[in-house]
């Protein structure tokens, strides 16, 4: 789940920046491609960052699908219906906690994330971090 969280400019800017280069996020979705061999399913919520925007005008992955815009309720569906959520913590990190759905879970060291995850299952957190080290370590991890 690409949202705002992924962008500096457009939300906490204390945060570490994970925003990747257009380069970064085409090799990283190449490597999950490979690596899972799932359908990729790219979703953003109320926001498209800017670097998805890109993404998308020279998307020449056949099999991942981008869909834009999506309310909680979608969302909701999206993820039930998945094997594994990659996203920076929110509301759909519950849904996969509920939902059993193997998920990485990005946050920041700032923020005390135990009293909201101690419930959820299936879950793996990793601090944010640039990117390039941020996507080896999701490599690490699945």
């Amino acid at each position: 789940h690409y949202d705002e969280k992924w962008s500096n400019n457009t939300y906490i800017s204390e945060y570490v920046n994970i925003e990747p280069s257009i380069s970064q996020l085409r090799d990283f979705i190449s490597k999950l491609r490979n690596k899972l061999n799932y359908k990729i399913i790219i979703t953003t919520g109320n926001s498209t960052p800017n670097i998805l925007k890109k993404f998308l005008s020279s998307n020449s992955f056949n099999d991942v699908e981008v869909l834009l815009n999506q309310n909680f309720f979608e969302l909701e569906q999206i993820v039930s219906n998945s094997k594994l959520l990659i996203s920076c913590h929110g509301s759909i990190t519950h849904v996969a906690g509920a939902k059993n759905i193997k998920q990485i879970d990005i946050i920041d060291k700032s923020y005390d994330y135990s009293k909201w995850t101690s419930h959820i299952r299936n879950y793996n957190s990793i601090y944010r971090k640039k990117f390039a080290n941020l996507s080896n370590e999701i490599f690490r991890t699945l």
